[in-house]
């Protein structure tokens, strides 16, 4: 019995030594494996990134013109708009020209909105006129029973419940094809 447990013991220690040098191949077999790997990917990321660097860097200096660009028309745009505003001369005429000029403008400005004043109130007025007419057909049109109110009561709440189930829609992955 003990001659077996013996030889059990020897053969166990003969499975730990075999699968111990099959585990140390393994590990020498994914070293050697992580080194290819790790030397393609340096050759990939320095092919391909200089490339992607070339663009972005492209791509950075048209933002960056068009920026310019742009704040360059704001800035014309506003020097523009001070000359037509103030009268602006490029030569010095004076301080007591320049608040003679403000004050005109100001003056041309409250005469301008006391004009656009009267012309709302017109066209108020004149909304006002077409909405009571307006509710005076909608009166003759119903009845006094509200049935075409009930359509429109019905058409908006069909219109909202149909934006909701594309929101919905959407939401869940929809694209509307």
């Amino acid at each position: 019995m003990m001659q077996a447990f013996k030889a059990d013991i020897e053969y166990k220690k003969e499975e730990v030594t075999l699968s111990s040098q099959f585990v140390a191949e393994l590990m020498d077999q994914i070293n050697e494996t992580r080194k290819t790997f790790d030397s393609e990917l340096q050759k990939a990321v320095s092919v391909t990134f200089p490339a992607f660097d070339a663009t972005r860097t492209s791509s950075i200096d048209l933002l960056a013109a068009i920026i310019e660009t742009a704040l360059t028309k704001i800035s014309l745009t506003r020097a523009r708009a001070e000359r037509a505003l103030y009268n602006h001369q490029p030569r010095d005429t004076g301080a007591f020209d320049q608040g003679v000029n403000v004050a005109k403008t100001i003056e041309a400005a409250y005469f301008s909105l006391k004009k656009e004043e009267k012309e709302m109130r017109v066209q108020s007025q004149s909304l006002d006129r077409q909405l009571r007419e307006y509710e005076s057909l909608m009166q003759l049109v119903d009845g006094g029973r509200n049935g075409y109110q009930q359509i429109i009561n019905d058409w908006a709440k069909v219109q909202q419940e149909t934006d909701e189930c594309l929101k919905d829609l959407r939401r869940l992955g929809w694209t509307g094809d």
